[in-house]
């Protein structure tokens, strides 16, 4: 580790960390969104708190703390999180407004994987730079753009049904590629067995397919239900 700071570096590690944050924020959201609007703020609130705490850790784990340990913990923490996240993130689609167990749901999945993002993000940079201002940076960099994107996410989804059952979805099929990803990592570091990870370009591309695919076939069942709504009841002669 060193604290030089190469321009180049540090520009390419917050373009990845932004990519990063992508696939998570599909997932954040969809969690935030389980349960009834008024309690949305808290999942924010739980993420951030998450987040704040997950750099410090990871930052510690540059100077004091043992990485091997840490991360494995976190990455377990991640696991129950994104678990968390998915039965959240289905309750959303079958679900017009989301119950206390649904909210509880959103901010566990919330706080655990936002523990666990920083640390996720360190080790996907070290492959580009061994500077720890640059790891650093990068971290913060992915927090911010993380609650960035999940607020604009969880804003579209409090307007139109529709998204919501898009966020939801592309949340479940990232939480189930991160998942994949995390596990083999676990694998891999405690019995060397190696498995397939998708790629960071075929989550994103993943991800936006079932944000579209599930918006959309949300605003069908939303005008089948509304005309099903509007029209008269026949009286029988």
């Amino acid at each position: 580790m060193s604290f030089d700071l190469v321009p180049a570096e540090l520009l390419a590690s917050a373009l990845t960390a932004v990519l990063l944050s992508i696939p998570f924020s599909f997932v954040l959201a969809g969690a935030a969104i389980s349960g009834p609007r008024r309690t949305w703020n808290r999942a924010g609130l739980a993420m951030g708190i998450g987040l704040l705490i997950g750099v410090l850790l990871a930052a510690a784990t540059l100077f004091a703390l043992p990485l091997g340990p840490t991360s494995a913990l976190l990455d377990i923490g991640m696991l129950l999180g994104l678990a968390c996240a998915i039965v959240a993130a289905v309750l959303v689609i079958i679900q017009d407004d989301g119950t206390t167990v649904s909210t509880v749901l959103g901010v566990i999945a919330c706080v655990l994987i936002g523990l666990a993002v920083p640390a996720d993000a360190m080790r996907a940079i070290l492959s580009l730079s061994s500077s720890v201002l640059v790891l650093i940076a990068a971290m913060v960099i992915e927090a911010v753009a993380l609650a960035a994107i999940v607020g604009f996410l969880v804003a579209g989804a409090g307007r139109v049904r529709a998204l919501q059952i898009g966020v939801a979805a592309a949340g479940i099929v990232s939480a189930v590629l991160i998942g994949e990803g995390v596990l083999a990592i676990l694998l891999r570091d405690a019995a060397g067995v190696a498995l397939p990870q998708a790629s960071l370009t075929a989550m994103l591309i993943t991800a936006l397919v079932a944000l579209v695919i599930g918006s959309v076939v949300g605003g069908v069942l939303d005008t089948v239900r509304s005309r099903r709504q509007v029209e008269p009841i026949r009286e029988p002669r």
